[in-house]
């Protein structure tokens, strides 16, 4: 039998109906969350694709605990991340509604230094983990067609994770200093990116734009989870799986 996918969000809205069209279900719960499991299209037909999907909660463990249960007990071939992030380039081209996949990830509040350089993964040697280049097409393709007829865009480029919601001017400006090729910030990415570098399992993320990470998030991002989230995630999950 072919290795699934898994789907992964952090939050129930962020991965829509995806998981109540799956066929022939079966839900696992491990470590208080359910993975469902079964195919995606028709049950033996040439369209089928089997896929686990779990929320996995927020931030960095969560998401690296729920990543490394899809691997092990699941056998995932692949593991694809929808949901909202902040922008924080800092041309601010990257707007409310815009759809950003990852090229790379990088933990922006790793920190083990004099011991290792600033940010580097200790003993592994890197600061951001390259996403896989097919499944990122994929994605790119999928959120192209998902907001056609929108005055959305997709952009690609690097996305920062840290147990951390930023909600302030300040805390965006740190980041764009620190890092400036960044193009958006959530609290799980790069954990799922180095769960599946150190397991050799090839991931891509998806993020839609939620706030612009400043004084103005914690009011933004309730609003667009209610209202904008599950339909993202639809359209984007539906063109990906049609």
């Amino acid at each position: 039998m072919t290795a699934p996918v898994g789907i992964m969000a952090a939050l129930p809205q962020e991965v829509g109906d995806f998981a109540s069209r799956i066929q022939s279900p079966t839900v696992t719960k491990i470590a208080r969350r359910h993975y469902t499991q079964g195919v995606f299209g028709t049950p033996g037909g040439a369209d089928a694709t089997p896929v686990v999907v779990c929320v996995a909660r927020v931030g960095k463990v969560a998401a690296a605990s729920t990543a490394t249960t899809l691997i092990q007990k699941f056998g995932v071939k692949t593991i694809l991340f929808v949901g909202l992030a902040g922008g924080v380039d800092t041309a601010q081209a990257v707007r409310v509604g815009d759809i950003v996949i990852a090229s790379h990830v990088a933990q922006h509040d790793l920190n083990a230094s004099p011991i290792f350089p600033k940010h580097e993964i200790p003993l592994l040697g890197i600061t951001e983990i390259p996403t896989d280049a097919d499944w990122s097409a994929k994605l790119t393709q999928a959120a192209q067609d998902g907001i056609a007829g929108s005055t959305a865009q997709v952009h690609t480029g690097l996305i920062l994770s840290g147990d951390q919601f930023i909600n302030s001017a300040s805390a965006q400006q740190a980041l764009q200093t620190q890092w400036p090729t960044a193009l958006a910030v959530e609290m799980e990415g790069a954990a799922v990116g180095q769960v599946c570098y150190e397991h050799g399992i090839p991931f891509a993320i998806a993020r839609t734009i939620s706030d612009r990470a400043d004084d103005q998030a914690n009011h933004d991002f309730p609003t667009f989870l209610e209202t904008v989230a599950a339909p993202r995630a639809n359209a984007l999950l539906r063109a990906l799986f049609p």
